[in-house]
């Protein structure tokens, strides 16, 4: 049997998963163009003198889709990447200087929700009950499923589900519905900031993220840090026969009369019969594709919502601070201005939320001994017209957050910083090819998820496919683990046709 020739764009962790399925099923040539001399993406890795920083992703959730990943390619996901469970997940401290430890035990969970409101046990467990079956129907009903044509999604059921799922409702308010105090109100609705959105603006069914951290299989650390996972991908897919190729940027992906015939690497032409891109899809649309339908034009993209940016701190600091757990977040003193200025006046924000990662309390050898590697995640706009993100804005910026970090209690900071990487919106933008620099992609309002999120196969040029967050069902490594099943299946069911 002649193979199927498939050229995979990009080996972040779309395009590997995509790559181990296409490989498990036998049927296709499978070979993956990365342009960077790494594959993970934006799960990454940084190793500068000892300290060594994810560069994306930080926080393990929903773990069966990797075990499931795995078990497609004969592989056992536990005994490829060990995992340790947060205990607690993280801390949230609020502006007051209360903290809320975010535990996954129900009894420890509750009596520190109850320090902060009182009498507030029975809203918990009704949350808990709620974002539950948001989690249940959102998952087997929406993200799990390939909406191809219209009718695939307007059914009666399915309009149901979302009234069931309270579509129209915003995450904060609803949220609101079950705690009373304003800090529970920023602990429970933070999340959507995972999918670089506001959470004013997030559907209410985004609770479900708060549930797969505390109820539905916890959170997870691997041993050696997030990129433990797309090595372990990139060892699997060798194994299968998938070729990697790193170092090779693709500029162009050849169509003839609405067919895929080649993909340009290198300067080189090859030909291939598939394209799936992992390569950012409104990038792909606007930057690749040679032979481009008019609907899907730089104008289309202008009108599209986009997520966030991020503006990123890798510091190795010669001592540590106990203040520090490993996954930590710090609320703005007004969490609604922080969000309005991000996504609404575009401006930096004048108190910035900060997420602030410290992986060697779980594995010491990520730092030299008595040292920190801090990873500080900070939500900023992305690049528009208004906000370019000058280098003088940046330095700005920069000792802005440095001020936070010491007002914190991170003391003398400055004076103990070893290793300083900065990355903005312009680098999300240059080494990742995300359209505005926008670090999630595309954004996820209720017009655009589901089946109104852009399809995961190109409606007029046959034979190219999409995985990664900017496609259905979404952002986020779990999800785009998902997409790649899902494209996989689309790709067989359209060869047998």
């Amino acid at each position: 049997m002649v193979k199927k020739q498939v050229a995979v764009v990009g080996a972040g962790i779309g395009g590997l998963a995509a790559a181990m399925r296409l490989a498990a099923s036998g049927e296709f040539d499978v070979t993956v163009y990365e342009k960077n001399e790494i594959v993970g993406g934006r799960c990454g890795r940084r190793v500068v003198d000892g300290y060594s920083f994810d560069t994306g992703p930080s926080l393990l959730l929903m773990t069966d889709v990797y075990r499931d990943l795995f078990a497609a390619c004969g592989e056992d996901f536990d005994a490829l990447i060990p995992l340790v469970k947060m205990e607690p997940n993280y801390g949230v401290h609020f502006a007051d200087g209360t903290r809320l430890e975010m535990s996954s035990d129900l009894s420890k969970m509750v009596a520190n929700l109850e320090e902060i409101e009182p009498g507030v046990c029975s809203g918990y467990l009704r949350f808990l009950e709620d974002s539950g079956r948001k989690y249940q129907i959102g998952r087997k009903k929406f993200v799990e499923k390939d909406f191809r044509k219209g009718s695939d999604f307007f059914t009666g059921e399915n309009l149901s589900h979302l009234l069931e799922l309270n579509a129209l409702d915003k995450l904060y308010n609803h949220v609101s519905r079950y705690f009373k105090d304003e800090r529970l109100r920023q602990a429970f609705s933070m999340q959507s900031m995972y999918l670089g959105i506001s959470p004013y603006e997030a559907p209410a069914v985004y609770t479900l993220l708060a549930y797969t951290e505390l109820v539905e299989d916890g959170l997870y650390f691997p041993k050696g840090g997030l990129y433990s996972l797309p090595t372990a991908m990139l060892q699997t897919a060798k194994k299968m026969g998938v070729r990697i190729e790193t170092n090779s940027s693709v500029s162009k992906i050849n169509a003839v009369n609405g067919r895929i015939q080649a993909l340009t690497v290198n300067g080189q032409t090859i030909a291939a019969d598939i394209v799936v891109s992992n390569a950012d899809l409104p990038y792909t649309y606007t930057d690749l594709l040679d032979e481009r339908p008019a609907k899907y034009e730089e104008c289309k993209w202008k009108k599209q919502q986009f997520t966030s940016s991020a503006f990123m701190l890798y510091l190795g600091v010669t001592k540590q601070y106990p203040k520090l757990i490993h996954h930590n977040f710090f609320l703005s003193k007004d969490y609604k201005r922080n969000f309005d200025e991000i996504f609404h006046a575009r401006v930096a924000p004048t108190d910035p939320s900060l997420y602030i990662n410290v992986p060697n309390r779980t594995d010491p050898t990520l730092a030299p001994e008595g040292c920190d590697n801090i990873f500080v995640l900070v939500p900023i706009p992305h690049l528009t017209d208004q906000m370019t993100w000058t280098d003088t804005e940046i330095e700005r910026f920069k000792e802005r957050i440095y001020n936070k970090l010491e007002a914190l209690g991170l003391d003398d900071l400055h004076g103990h910083i070893a290793v300083e990487q900065v990355v903005t919106p312009h680098d999300w933008k240059s080494q990742y090819n995300l359209k505005y620099g926008a670090a999630f992609g595309l954004s996820h309002g209720i017009l655009q998820v589901g089946y109104f999120r852009p399809q995961n196969k190109a409606p007029h040029v046959e034979g190219l496919y999409f995985v990664g967050a900017s496609t259905v069902p979404g952002t986020g490594v779990p999800l785009v683990c998902l997409g790649a099943r899902l494209v996989v299946d689309r790709i067989l069911n359209d060869l047998r046709k």
